[in-house]
């Protein structure tokens, strides 16, 4: 078969991008009898990778990008005669393509939360792409990366179980930089710290965090990153009574952020919503113990590798905020479970389930 694997995302920085510079050349590597290209933007995002790279008609970056691969990119697609097109990015689906599509669905959280999107048109734009998916072939199938996803995605969206498939994410491979401790310093942080991330989005749940944290005595510091309420800034904390203990640094880039992670005491994630939640496994990988909570994919994905709480019970997350920072037992007990956790992830396992399904669209060709 001929796959086409879109990684017009691949020059970026969200977690599309790292999903696709990891995913993308372990399924190349492990399939030996099928045949892939590489549908890129920009610059080729896999110069080693062996296989064929077709540079995006459309550039990712021009106006009217999401019309062009509605109407104009299966148009490319059955001219160059692909079997399949697969991309990570949410929602791609490219009408009239002959071919099967499989289509990312990662979460609905703007389905789930209603008030996720701040302005109509966001809404109604997401609301669109959710109603073209009663175009889906089929044989067309979705991808998402959690039962959690997957059962959300029947329950919502009314699809099949048997079209939906699961591929859980494993970690990104973060190049770590040698002068952590000057990073650190840099921003002037020069005490033991708690670090959570998300800034202000309201379904990370920081506001919550915040207002536990001052309601604890510690000594230690409370770093929240992430951008704040759009912003990088912390007016969104403003209506809080909180204390010099807590930093809020704003959006940071990649060598700040493994500084953090690698240096922190401990790691909080309490977020009400997630489709698979990658940072407490990315604070794992840290040996740093995780606090995170009980809701949606949060206990599938990470197991029996973190302390939880419930996210909405103030009581709650002071209590295992006191036990995570006090309890040297039982950070050392979550630092090994995290270990376990983390050795049933791999991205060549994900290539594989990815395989394996499109073995499955072969079969059923015969």
């Amino acid at each position: 078969m001929y796959i086409l694997l879109d990684a017009r995302e691949a020059h970026t920085t969200t977690g599309t991008g790292n999903v696709i510079r990891e995913l993308y050349p372990a399924i190349v590597k492990n399939d030996k009898n099928n045949r892939y290209a590489i549908l890129y933007t920009k610059e080729d995002p896999f110069p080693e990778l062996k296989c064929e790279k077709i540079k995006s008609p459309k550039d990712n970056q021009a106006k009217f990008t999401y019309i062009w691969q509605l109407f104009f990119l299966p148009h490319f697609l059955n001219k160059k005669k692909f079997d399949v097109f697969f991309s990570v990015e949410n929602l791609v689906m490219p009408l009239f393509f002959r071919g099967v599509l499989i289509i990312s669905i990662l979460d609905i959280i703007p389905y789930a939360l209603k008030d996720y999107y701040k302005k109509p048109i966001d809404n109604i734009k997401y609301k669109v792409k959710l109603f073209l998916l009663k175009f889906m072939k089929k044989k067309d199938l979705i991808y998402t990366i959690s039962q959690y996803s997957k059962s959300d995605i029947h329950k919502y969206l009314k699809i099949d179980n048997s079209k939906i498939i699961v591929i859980e994410n494993s970690i990104i491979r973060y190049k770590e930089p040698k002068n952590t401790k000057e990073i650190l310093r840099k921003m002037k942080i020069n005490k033991p710290y708690i670090l959570s991330i998300g800034g202000g989005e309201k379904r990370k749940n920081n506001l919550r965090l915040i207002e536990a944290f001052n309601g604890i005595k510690t000594n230690m510091d409370l770093i929240v990153v992430g951008k704040i309420d759009g912003r990088n800034d912390a007016a969104q904390f403003d209506d809080l009574p909180t204390s010099k203990n807590i930093k809020t640094p704003g959006k940071v880039d990649q060598d700040t952020l493994v500084a953090l992670y690698k240096n922190a005491h401990a790691f909080i994630f309490l977020s009400y919503y997630e489709g698979f939640g990658l940072p407490p496994l990315e604070a794992m990988k840290f040996n740093v113990p995780v606090l995170c909570a009980d809701r949606t994919s949060l206990p599938e994905v990470c197991r029996d590798g973190v302390l939880y709480a419930d996210p909405f019970d103030i009581e709650d997350i002071k209590d295992k905020l006191i036990t995570l920072i006090d309890n040297k037992e039982i950070r050392e007990d979550l630092k090994k479970k995290g270990k376990k956790v983390l050795n049933s992830y791999s991205w060549d396992n994900a290539a594989k389930e990815m395989i394996a399904a499109i073995e499955n669209i072969k079969n059923e060709d015969r």
